[in-house]
Formats: structure tokens, C-alpha cells, sequence
């Protein structure tokens, strides 16, 4: 079987603090595509300053000679608000065949129960909980960790799904709105992001 995983994010701009923790990821889990999905309209935060094909083509720039990484537009092309358990539900019947390994932040994790039908999503792929060392479970996150281990397994194998394992990454001091800020103050962008990236920003002029 394929494992496939899926990573979202605003990616306004992407750079290596989303780039470097995607990658050590997707070989962790030994994934044979690891899916960057940038969101369109983000439920709980401002639109992004970028235009959805701009960080879409910036996206497609850092990853394109990055084995595993790939770039999947379908939330970003959806002209409505777009929910995890819709792309889960499209991918898993486009790869039948596939485990799918669904990864999001402790501070997300810590809302689950918020997002639209949670508990399907853990009928359909397992969940990775990118850990901070700053950050703490809720009591919610907790419990639901513990009943999942009950019911599915504490790891993931070939054919699992609704596992829930907590995973640490490399994290790099680096935001989105911090190289916003930068580009703004006419400051050197290298080495927060790809160059590839960075030539795209100054091309486009984007975020002055």
C-alpha cells in the first residue's frame, strides 16, 4: 500500500520553517507523496496578501526538485469554504489503496473537536500532531489520544487509520509574517526561504 500525506497551510510566502519539518516528515513516515495544500480562504486568520496563484507558483518554485514534495491546489481552487474531511474524502477515493497520514499543528489539534465532522476524518486517515516545545495538550487533545490508542493503535502501520501519534520536527524561528515584514522594510530576504522563492517575491513585488 501507498501512504500518502497532506499538509496545509496559507504558505504566505512558504519557507523553509514549513519546508524543512515537511520534508523530514515525509521521510519519517516514509511517505511516497507528502501533498503541500495551500488554503484559499483560512477559517480563522486574514486573507493572505498574495493572490492564491502567486503562493500557489511560490509553493511550486521551493518544491520542484524536492523528491516526495509535492503541491496539491484542490482547497486553493475551491471558491467556497473548503473543509479537511472534503479533500480527505477526494483524495482517499482518487487512492484507494492508500494509508493517508493527515498532519497539523498542537494548536489545531487542540480545536479538533471544532472542525467540521472530526470524527469522520478519523474514520478516514490518521493524524501526525506536529509538537513545540512550548506547547501543551488541551484535556480534549489528550482523552481523544487515549481513546484512539485504544480503538486503532498507538502507531501508524500500512493499513491503520484513525491513529494518532505526536511527533517532534525541526523548528526554525521562521514566519510568514516576519519575511512579510522584511520584504516591507526593504530588508535581505536570504536564507528564510528558497531562492527561487525569493526571486519570485522581488520579481512580483509582492508584499510592500
Amino acid at each position: 500500500m501507498s501512504r500518502i500525506g497532506l499538509f496545509g497551510g496559507t504558505f504566505d510566502p512558504v519557507h523553509y520553517g514549513h519546508l524543512r519539518p515537511a520534508l523530514e516528515l515525509a521521510e519519517h513516515y516514509d511517505l511516497d507523496t507528502l501533498y503541500l495544500l495551500p488554503n484559499h480562504r483560512p477559517q480563522h486568520r486574514n486573507a493572505p496578501q498574495a493572490t492564491t496563484h502567486q503562493r500557489i507558483q511560490m509553493l511550486r518554485r521551493a518544491v520542484s526538485d524536492v523528491p516526495r514534495l509535492e503541491v496539491d491546489t484542490r482547497e486553493a481552487e475551491r471558491n467556497r469554504a473548503t473543509y479537511t474531511i472534503d479533500t480527505l474524502t477526494e483524495v482517499a477515493a482518487e487512492n484507494p489503496n492508500a494509508t493517508l497520514v493527515f498532519f497539523m499543528g498542537v494548536d489545531a489539534f487542540a480545536q479538533f473537536d471544532a472542525w467540521h465532522r472530526w470524527e469522520d476524518i478519523l474514520s478516514i486517515a490518521n493524524l501526525v500532531v506536529i509538537d513545540r516545545p512550548d506547547a501543551t495538550l488541551s484535556d480534549f487533545a489528550r482523552q481523544l489520544i487515549e481513546r484512539q490508542v485504544k480503538s486503532s493503535g498507538a502507531a501508524i502501520t500500512p493499513d491503520s487509520v484513525g491513529v494518532i501519534e505526536q511527533r517532534e520536527v525541526t523548528q526554525l524561528a521562521i514566519s510568514a509574517t516576519a519575511v512579510r515584514g522584511y520584504v516591507n522594510r526593504a530588508q535581505n530576504i536570504r536564507f528564510l526561504l528558497p531562492d527561487t522563492v525569493r526571486e519570485y517575491i522581488l520579481e512580483h513585488q509582492l508584499y510592500h
